[in-house]
């Protein structure tokens, strides 16, 4: 397939899960910015609330699979592609109207790559409603392909949930949301935990980061046998932010670990998944 070059995995530098929040503002407040000027202490990010724009992104995923199968064997998968997506926003006072289409997936170099896989999810696109708060919402189903379904997946990662008057510098805030979500090809109801602190950030930006901690679980069919399937994960997230309220980098780690249980055979197969994101502005 011809297209743009994938971005190499290497460049995500996602952020260890264990740092504290404490350590992190203890280290916010006694380093000083390198290469880039200090954000204004009155600086406050909302996302707008009118205006339109268009917007490109390029993301970028690497994931690494793990699963015991019942013999006790293990297999491993390691799957990895660059999506360059197209995204459009109209804003209001009660929240933004945002589209998102796929342009083109390219394959990471080294790693298994399925063209056919990669082919379905062209074109895709969806429509969402992003709440004043930074929420997304009312996201389209999409098309059914494992690599749009991934990339659906990170678009609701691409918009951190900002307290209610803006994040400032040395701020920090929490929140829960719940709802369906997408775990291995099966809709599960997903609960959320959120614990953010926003922090200076180069060149008078905001760096915002998240720790998302996730407990899932669904039932579904699997050649007509019933499922079902427990999940829980940790994602430790990295946003850059700038005062017009626009994300212009997102990195970050996905660990998840899941049970499938087929109860008529009494059969369990439990997967790890490591995934490597990274979410970035195009010029």
């Amino acid at each position: 397939m011809k297209g743009p070059r994938a971005l190499s995995p290497d460049r995500v530098r996602p952020g260890p899960l264990s740092v504290g929040f404490a350590a992190v503002m203890c280290l916010a407040t006694s380093l000083t910015l390198a290469g880039g000027l200090e954000p204004p202490l009155d600086l406050v990010i909302r996302y707008p609330e009118s205006g339109s724009g268009l917007l490109r992104y390029a993301f970028v995923r690497h994931d690494t699979v793990v699963a015991a199968m019942p013999s006790g064997e293990e297999q491993t998968q390691v799957f990895g592609r660059t999506s360059y997506l197209t995204l459009t926003w109209i804003a209001s006072d009660s929240g933004t109207r945002i589209t998102a289409a796929i342009d083109s997936v390219v394959p990471e170099e080294g790693v298994s790559r399925f063209d056919p896989v990669v082919d379905s999810a062209l074109g895709a696109r969806w429509t969402a409603w992003r709440q004043p708060n930074g929420a997304l919402t009312r996201l389209d189903a999409g098309p059914r392909s494992s690599v749009a379904e991934q990339v659906r997946d990170q678009l609701r990662l691409l918009f951190p949930i900002l307290p209610p008057q803006g994040a400032s510098p040395g701020q920090s805030w929490g929140d829960s949301t719940a709802g369906p979500a997408l775990v291995s090809a099966f809709v599960a109801q997903e609960r959320v935990k959120l614990t953010s602190l926003a922090e200076p950030g180069p060149d008078g930006s905001l760096a915002i980061t998240v720790v998302r901690e996730r407990a899932a679980d669904g039932e579904g069919l699997q050649y007509l046998q019933p499922i079902t399937i427990t999940a829980t994960g940790t994602d430790s997230l990295s946003y850059a932010m700038t005062g017009d309220g626009i994300v212009h980098d997102v990195t970050g780690r996905r660990l998840t670990h899941l049970d499938l249980d087929l109860p008529a055979i009494g059969q369990r197969v439990s997967a790890r998944v490591r995934s490597h994101l990274a979410m970035r502005l195009l010029p």
